[in-house]
């Protein structure tokens, strides 16, 4: 019962392209459905978690706000639209 009411209020508050989830390289939402950013993604997370080892192994502060910092930035630049 709740998660078919919780389901009915999505319909109603997400807009109409939100509900297609066809992989289409073109259009800003659908595109993280095709391969290509799927294979991104998995890099991204191997890099977070390589990344989240090293600050582990290194647990200085400054080591750790740098290394977030730059994972970060790699991180938006691989998930880019362009």
């Amino acid at each position: 019962m709740g998660f078919e009411l919780i389901r009915f209020y999505l319909l109603l508050l997400l807009p109409e392209w939100m509900h297609v989830t066809h992989p289409d390289s073109n259009h800003f939402f659908r595109r993280k459905f095709t391969a290509a950013y799927k294979a991104r993604l998995r890099w991204v997370y191997r890099i977070w978690l390589g990344s989240c080892l090293l600050m582990l192994a290194i647990p200085a502060p400054p080591v750790i706000i740098g290394l977030g910092l730059f994972t970060t930035f790699i991180s938006f630049s691989l998930l880019d639209e362009t």
